[in-house]
């Protein structure tokens, strides 16, 4: 069952932009619901290197990592945590824009941000091609260097921060 879903429901673009849409919206009721779903696809690995290339989806997640709601900010991180660990999907999401989104979301103090932000910034410091985004996006060496030597962060993210410079 769960592999027809992998299948079918990417290949659906006019679902994927209708969910899409309405994640965006932040006045839509069912708005939260959506990056939930988008999240739980993103799960499915045949799926993420469609969604990381699907227009308007990293932008909108983007933006939802940005809202002043904290579960929108989760869902949002947690898919582009998904979307990372595709091999294919690193490149184009190494940018400027998502690093500093992240950098902001690992200082966080909810700690399931964090958590989630970390993880894709190690992500994406395992792909040669991140290199040169990480390295020149400001802040972001700082703040994996900071991570790594702050006692007050959680035993898992100064793993993640050292393993990221490493």
């Amino acid at each position: 069952r769960l592999h027809c879903i992998q299948d079918h429901f990417c290949s659906n673009m006019f679902l994927l932009e209708s969910i899409v849409q309405v994640a965006r919206d932040i006045k839509s009721t069912l708005h939260s619901k959506c990056l939930e779903m988008l999240c739980n696809v993103s799960r499915l690995p045949g799926n993420t290197a469609m969604m990381t290339r699907f227009p308007g989806m990293i932008d909108t997640l983007v933006g939802a990592g940005s809202s002043k709601e904290s579960m929108d900010r989760i869902w949002a991180l947690r898919t582009l945590q998904n979307l990372t660990s595709d091999a294919s999907s690193k490149a184009p999401l190494a940018t400027s824009t998502l690093l500093t989104l992240l950098i902001n979301c690992v200082t966080s103090r909810n700690t399931d941000e964090q958590h989630a932000a970390m993880a894709t910034l190690l992500n994406l410091s395992t792909d040669p091609s991140a290199v040169v985004p990480i390295t020149s996006t400001k802040n972001v060496l700082a703040t994996l260097v900071y991570l790594a030597h702050n006692s007050d962060s959680t035993s898992e993210i100064r793993l993640m921060a050292c393993n990221a410079l490493a």
